[in-house]
């Protein structure tokens, strides 16, 4: 292979270059084109949850709504056990749910920018008192919550968004949105949610 580039007739700017890289295939001289992906542009925003009970059956620990104008893309997500530990070992079982009212009554999170020229319309809480209207069940992860928790040992479930796949869309309405829900809950424990999300005005 031969490091190599392609010229191409720009009506505008004459003689432009394309990087390239030449290899010959079946005696033809072919020219691979290089491609330089840009940044992306798209605002991109972090809930954090921070240390929250798991000890109430069917709590939605997190909640996070769309904006009124845009669709929510969930891009990434993390759930993980904090130092509160249950006095007896058991497994807690946290499910994702689509909503399509929200809830109130619990405590306001703030969704951080990427870039500060942004800012997010929707809103975050936990724990709300009053439980928005589930629809569809999205996903599901289960932890190990361990009595004692030695250094190192923390247990925990990512989800990231993958090339070819969508990811977790909601909105454009600000009764839409998801959940993530307590199935059993275990006394005495909580955890920590981190959710990365971009909004788009497309669907």
């Amino acid at each position: 292979m031969t490091v190599s580039n392609l010229g191409y007739d720009d009506p505008a700017v004459i003689d432009k270059r394309i990087h390239t890289n030449q290899r010959t295939i079946s005696g033809n001289a072919l020219e691979d084109q290089y491609v330089q992906e840009g940044e992306s542009a798209y605002p991109t925003y972090t809930v954090i949850a921070s240390g929250i009970s798991v000890a109430t059956s069917a709590s939605h620990v997190l909640q996070i709504m769309a904006d009124g104008t845009n669709y929510t893309r969930l891009k990434a997500l993390r759930i993980s056990l904090t130092d509160d530990v249950p006095a007896s070992a058991s497994a807690l079982l946290i499910e994702l749910y689509r909503l399509s009212t929200a809830g109130t009554g619990g405590s306001a999170v703030t969704p951080a920018p990427s870039d500060t020229a942004d800012t997010y319309a929707g809103g975050a809480m936990t724990l709300p008192s009053s439980k928005g209207t589930e629809g569809a069940k999205l996903d599901q992860w289960r932890l190990w919550l361990p009595s004692a928790v030695a250094g190192g040992q923390r247990d925990k479930a990512t989800w990231v968004y993958r090339p070819g796949m969508k990811p977790r869309i909601f909105g454009v309405a600000t009764t839409a949105g998801i959940a993530f829900k307590v199935n059993t809950g275990v006394a005495s424990a909580t955890i920590d949610i981190v959710a990365e999300f971009i909004t788009t005005s497309y669907l």
